[in-house]
């Protein structure tokens, strides 16, 4: 199970060999090996040694979030496992057709994963006349095929998310997408907030293989970003954060998403990663996907395993 650290004041410890939570509702303990993971969303929070020793032990690991729901830090024991094969294949990749087609797949992924959000929205809400501009994007992922570069196929990547946006604000109130430096609205604010605590579990799904994770196949490497877990990320974000954020009502006040509204947005968040999809077979939570997407990169590097992206129908 993953335990959620929310609230300014509480204490989390150890108390007869198990994981202790103390706050202003009271207290709990919680046996550590029911838990794989705990997450400290807020501030004001304190971590007993006992804790981390303990954590260590029971390979749990502890995350930090930053108020913007990125990663501010991680827990974890200090020996791990490596498979340096992973790692040339990898490399390797990024100058071969092996790294386009991951290229492709990333894209192909999260554009008809935005077609069928779209097309659910259409038919739910009775909007046939918006129907042109579902197929629209459709079109964007046969084209995928056919792009020879990382240039062309964030070309058409970009052409069918502004068709999706746009199409989006006919149900929302957004005004076109933006990110944290283009002066976002709330709605934009709430997306960019689910986008990293998103990133937050595909870097955690990277770092359980032997993979880079700044080595990627479609987005630009850079020492602050890690392009693979940015590439991995497209293939979750309408299917985990568009369809979390869609169902609360963000508020901000100067400039910042309200303490309420984050809370609702990690908890739908959460409620999106523990649902159960099926996808190549296999019905288990998304959070698991994430897990297994992520193995199967690794795998297809190692040519063991045909790579597809993950699509929810």
């Amino acid at each position: 199970m993953k335990v959620i650290i929310k609230g300014y004041g509480v204490f989390v410890g150890v108390k007869n060999k198990m994981i202790y939570i103390k706050n202003e509702d009271g207290e709990k303990l919680i046996s550590a090996g029911n838990i794989r993971q705990i997450v400290v969303a807020s501030s004001g929070v304190s971590l007993s040694s006992s804790l981390l020793r303990l954590a260590s032990e029971n390979n749990i690991d502890i995350i930090i979030l930053n108020p913007n729901g990125s990663i501010a830090g991680r827990f974890y024991p200090s020996i791990k496992k490596a498979n340096v094969q992973v790692r040339k294949e990898q490399y390797e990749a990024q100058f071969d057709e092996r790294g386009l087609h991951l290229a492709r797949c990333f894209v192909r992924g999260k554009i008809l994963n935005q077609y069928y959000l779209l097309k659910s929205l259409i038919k739910n809400r009775k909007r046939r006349d918006l129907l042109s501009e579902c197929y629209g994007i459709k079109k964007r992922a046969e084209n995928v095929d056919k792009c020879t570069s990382q240039s062309d196929l964030i070309q058409e990547e970009a052409k069918a998310a502004e068709i999706y946006w746009n199409t989006i604000s006919q149900f929302y109130n957004i005004n076109g997408r933006r990110k944290r430096y283009d002066n976002p609205d709330a709605f934009n604010m709430a997306l960019n907030y689910g986008y990293a605590i998103l990133m937050s579990y595909v870097m955690l799904a990277i770092d359980a293989t032997n993979l880079d994770p700044f080595a990627g196949f479609l987005h630009v490497e850079n020492p602050r970003r890690p392009a693979l877990v940015v590439d991995l990320i497209e293939e979750f974000r309408q299917p985990v954060v568009d369809r979390a954020v869609f169902k609360v009502s963000p508020e901000e006040k100067n400039g910042l998403l309200t303490k309420k509204t984050r809370g609702e947005i990690i908890s739908e968040i959460n409620n999106r990663l523990a649902t159960k999809v099926t996808f190549n077979g296999r019905k288990l939570p998304i959070e698991y996907h994430i897990h297994l997407q992520a193995r199967r990169l690794e795998r297809f590097l190692l040519g063991k395993e045909k790579y597809k992206p993950f699509v929810l129908r």
